[in-house]
């Protein structure tokens, strides 16, 4: 069932509708003309953790101890609602108590009940808190991964312009640039393989791997650990090649 179709069910006053106001996943209030609960579901009484009790026929902005009384709440019943005939996900931050801050957003519309000749307002909650946090962090994961192409597009045009030409083929020039393209691709390697940061050590034993082989060519002595930050590890792994 959506909103909009507890909305019209409300709204003929339905002998059903707070049972199915119960089952609704997310948080809903039902408010009279002068702002006091008249209905709230089972999932609001759980996720505020107030009681029935003290809920119903309360002032909204008396609700746990003032909890409710949020500046933007004012703002949307006072003002917004009334200029509206439904408002949808209307953001509002707040400090609950036993929650921390949240992000909630607020659905509202008005009930007329034509039988009273009065009105009610539905008020549905949903905490986005978790999804916003979920989407600013793939957002700084996409500007961190934007941020890497560009730096590594550099260093590859780097390569390009600094692989000398003259006097060269075609042929040669393309495995001078391939080899060096190579070597920062081993320098991502790298800096992706190692939980900590990338040790100069760890750069050297990699990219002379293929002289290694004869004991007599090269020798690669134990010494002092040093770090590289990814800058340095993609410069010195195209000078070392």
């Amino acid at each position: 069932m959506n909103m909009e179709d507890l909305y019209r069910l409300l709204r003929t006053g339905h002998v059903q509708a707070q049972g199915i106001v119960d089952t609704v996943a997310y948080p809903l209030l039902v408010l009279d003309e002068s702002l006091c609960v008249q209905s709230a579901n089972r999932s609001f009484f759980e996720t505020f953790k107030v009681d029935r009790d003290e809920t119903i026929g309360q002032h909204i902005y008396q609700l746990g101890n003032g909890q409710w009384d949020i500046p933007d709440l004012r703002l949307l019943i006072m003002d917004v609602i009334p200029k509206s005939t439904a408002v949808i996900d209307y953001e509002v931050e707040h400090d609950f108590p036993g929650l921390g801050r949240r992000t909630m957003l607020l659905t509202a519309r008005t009930l007329f009940h034509p039988s009273s000749a009065s009105h009610s307002l539905l008020l549905s909650i949903v905490d986005a808190t978790d999804r916003y946090r979920e989407d600013a962090a793939k957002d700084m994961q996409f500007g961190e991964l934007r941020h890497s192409m560009k730096n590594l597009l550099a260093v590859a045009q780097s390569i390009a312009r600094h692989t000398t030409t003259e006097g060269r083929s075609a042929e040669e020039y393309r495995d001078d640039f391939l080899g060096r393209f190579d070597a920062l691709v081993e320098a991502q390697d790298i800096a992706f393989a190692e939980r900590n940061e990338p040790n100069l050590g760890a750069l050297l034993e990699r990219i002379l791997a293929p002289y290694t082989a004869n004991p007599d060519a090269i020798v690669i002595g134990p010494g002092v650990a040093v770090e590289l930050d990814s800058r340095a590890l993609l410069s010195l792994s195209v000078v070392l090649h």
